[in-house]
């Protein structure tokens, strides 16, 4: 997922933090093992960090912090530049107790909301922890050159995925706090996702009635999907002017005639070069039935997306203003992460997008013209 959509809904649980009618709060903490530091409490708002309250913690590791909100909200515990925690704090009074070498196995009394987030942040990183050995393996593998068990450990890895993502969403739906449910749909790309999203949303002030931030989560969260209308299935897909490697320019409606795969990757994205064999797969298999493919990357670097090219043996088209998540292509398509496609029919409409793995191929084989 793109920082920029894990950051959008995490700033939103920071709305309504200006609101009349305060809770008073106080936490105690204890870091054994910490050097003589200042900490802080900070509430994380709508466009950066709030600090709430700040002190200056001895050589004991003990410190005491004091703050008010109008409703439950996320906090972290910040340490210096570096190192935090992450809080779900309503009122009362609560210790965070911690070693400093392992201060994310800390402990949390007196917040049930805390505790609760923890044991989800603990999950989280298990499933993250397996997913970067997998990633390790995988790339291995892929240099060996050995498809089949490459297709093995990729399923294997695509399972995990969905494994985490329903987790996730177990955790959104069940949760009693309305700032940790909104921190775990945070972490859902709410393009690829957006079937659980609508409806997540849609219950949200059924869930949690006299919550404002609510409210206004559903409203930002309808008001961002807006914007992707134009790119929805059904949508006549916008045009662009793209530079290609070899210093021309190639524009999407040159393709009008083909179905067309609009690609959205980059070098650095691993995910992206895991599924770079299945769409060189997809587009051997399927390029003599009229399909293309226009691969628009996400690179900073010119070299380091050629040498992708090449390395993946991406043979058809490519594209980059090599301006990152500020391609214009990738503003205008509201891309938020990648990988990320579009399949266009032969009259530039908008038939079908992010399609993976299996998915692609079926797809395809079920819209695109026979060989005649």
């Amino acid at each position: 997922m793109r920082n920029g959509v894990i950051l959008f809904f995490l700033l939103i649980l920071g709305l309504s933090s200006c609101e009349s009618g305060q809770n008073k709060f106080a936490l105690i903490g204890e870091v054994k093992g910490m050097s003589e530091q200042d900490v802080f409490l900070e509430e994380i708002g709508l466009n950066d960090f709030i600090v709430v309250d700040s002190t200056h913690a001895g050589s004991d590791g003990k410190f005491e912090l004091k703050g008010e909100n109008a409703e439950p909200g996320l906090y972290r515990l910040r340490f210096g530049q570096n190192k935090y925690l992450l809080l779900s704090i309503d009122k009362g009074n609560l210790k965070v107790t911690a070693d400093w070498n392992t201060l994310e196995n800390y402990d949390v009394t007196g917040s049930a909301a805390s505790s609760s987030l923890k044991q989800f942040l603990y999950v989280v990183r298990t499933h993250l922890r397996d997913f970067n050995t997998m990633e390790v393996v995988l790339d291995s593998i892929r240099t060996t050159g050995n498809d089949s068990l490459f297709a093995v450990a990729a399923a294997d890895m695509k399972d995990m995925k969905q494994g985490l993502t329903i987790y996730v969403e177990q955790y959104a739906d069940s949760t009693a706090y309305l700032p940790n449910a909104l921190f775990a749909a945070k972490m859902l790309n709410p393009q690829s996702e957006q079937q659980y999203m609508d409806v997540f949303v849609q219950n949200l002030t059924t869930r949690f009635p006299e919550a404002k931030m609510a409210r206004e989560f559903t409203d930002m969260y309808n008001e961002m999907m807006g914007k992707t209308k134009g790119v929805s299935v059904g949508a006549i897909a916008p045009d662009f002017t793209l530079p290609t490697p070899d210093g021309n320019t190639v524009s999407l409606s040159s393709f009008k005639g083909k179905y067309v795969l609009i690609d959205f990757w980059a070098s650095w994205c691993g995910p992206c070069r895991r599924e770079n064999p299945n769409v060189v797969n997809a587009y051997n298999k399927f390029k003599d039935r009229n399909f293309t493919i226009l691969s628009v990357s996400l690179d900073f670097k010119e070299g380091d997306w050629v040498e992708a090219i090449r390395k993946d043996n991406l043979t058809w088209t490519h594209v980059s203003d090599l301006e990152g998540w500020e391609s214009s292509a990738a503003r205008t398509y509201q891309v938020e992460s990648i990988p990320m496609n579009f399949l266009l029919d032969p009259e530039g409409k908008i038939i079908a997008r992010n399609l993976r793995d299996e998915n692609l191929h079926a797809t395809l084989a079920e819209v695109l013209p026979a060989i005649q």
